[in-house]
């Protein structure tokens, strides 16, 4: 098979394996009706396989593992066969076979089985601090700082939609011009409450659900429509699909939403989102940016400990809410999904992703060429952390300046 035909079998069988694991379990899966690609766009361009059973899955998975590595070393075929064992990980989980979350963490998710540094977490919090003095809150401990800020800033329920408009309209212009035309497309606030996300891309109904259970700042809703929208998740899926039907990117460019590796990388656009258009502005967006790394960090962190320590919920609660200095209904979330059989790997996500695509954004930005040919890896192709770095010419590192 050439890449292109390893490209578009792999998608068949994710896409296969999808319809299968659906139709089995009715919505009443260990990931409820969300699925294995919660958003898939090739279902009139790509022909699934059809399967009667886990055995048939295997069989290809195995096939196309066999194709995968008699190809030449390179960085598509480290993704590649990382992206087999997202898949064959993914499958395990749902016939209810078990996994230890490390396996979950290098396999399903394709990130590091570690425990960060807390030197590192310690060094982010510090940053931080020095940043919210500099604004102008210097009294208490951080959360209290953060909790501040946050207040200060405050959109208020009424206000958001017309904020959120604006915002909309700012990112757009930047995304057209910086990393590809999105040709008008749009979206619309939709308020949510009781979710244990803070939002949520719904690209087919043109939507941002935002969770209302917390305060946003101007600068903290900034971030959001970056993440969700321009020049993050929407922008990815205008990009990939239109890529993949001029036949300048292989199938699997679809499987950008996929519950495996490809979302890695794709929270990593959403969280460097503010970053990849330029968009930092002030000094409340400079605390925004360091926040959600720090905040990333303090979740994985957070994880880590309670699936590899015992940290307990209310233990983890309390991490997350005086040092991590989060709000309660974020908190909640992360927690839910550090219990979650299949979503628990996946909070480490964001800060691999966001680590990664920081680390080659910053090697690349001083160069046009080069950064036209990240823009160009990041969003036309699938890539692991790892793949993306050698790919692009970067050294990789799993996270940290240095």
């Amino acid at each position: 098979m050439n890449d292109k035909e390893l490209g578009y079998e792999i998608t068949a069988i994710a896409a296969g394996l999808d319809n299968f694991e659906r139709t089995t379990f009715k919505g009443k899966g260990i990931i409820e009706d969300e699925g294995l690609i919660p958003l898939y766009l090739g279902q009139d361009l790509i022909k699934a396989h059809s399967y009667s059973s886990w055995q048939e899955i295997a069989d290809d998975i195995q096939k196309i593992s066999v194709e995968i590595e008699s190809t030449e070393d390179s960085p598509r075929k480290m993704f590649l066969q990382k992206l087999v064992n997202s898949l064959t990980s993914a499958s395990f989980l749902f016939q209810g076979k078990e996994m230890s979350f490390t396996e979950k963490l290098t396999k399903l998710v394709g990130v590091p089985a570690e425990k960060l540094e807390e030197s590192f977490i310690g060094g982010l919090g510090a940053e931080l601090e020095e940043k919210l003095n500099k604004a102008g809150f210097s009294s208490g401990t951080l959360r209290e700082k953060v909790s501040s800020w946050e207040h200060s800033g405050g959109v208020l329920p009424e206000h958001l939609e017309e904020v959120f408009a604006e915002l909309m309209a700012q990112a757009q212009v930047r995304t057209d011009t910086m990393i590809v035309d999105t040709e008008g497309y749009t979206m619309k606030l939709n308020p949510v409450h009781n979710i244990h996300f803070s939002a949520r891309c719904n690209f087919r109904a043109g939507k941002m659900d935002l969770n209302m259970d917390n305060t946003f700042s101007r600068a903290a809703l900034k971030h959001l429509v970056a993440h969700e929208c321009f020049p993050g998740h929407s922008t990815q899926n205008i990009y990939t699909l239109r890529n993949f039907k001029n036949g300048t990117a292989s199938a699997d460019v679809l499987l950008c939403s996929l519950n495996g590796i490809t979302g890695v990388l794709q929270e990593g656009i959403g969280d460097q989102g503010i970053e990849m258009i330029d968009w930092i502005d002030d000094l409340n967006d400079e605390i925004q940016a360091l926040l959600r790394r720090y905040q990333s960090s303090v979740a994985t962190q957070a994880a880590w400990r309670m699936n590899m320590e015992g940290l307990s919920d209310d233990e983890a609660y309390a991490y997350m809410k005086e040092v991590g200095a989060m709000q309660d209904a974020r908190i909640k979330g992360r927690i839910n999904m550090a219990r979650h059989p299949f979503r628990c790997a996946f909070i480490s996500s964001y800060f691999y992703g966001n680590e990664a695509v920081r680390r080659v954004r910053l090697a690349v930005e001083n160069d046009s060429a080069k950064r036209k040919a990240f823009i160009a890896e990041l969003y036309g192709k699938m890539h692991s952390p790892e793949s993306l770095c050698r790919a692009t010419g970067v050294a990789y590192k799993s996270y940290g300046d240095a």
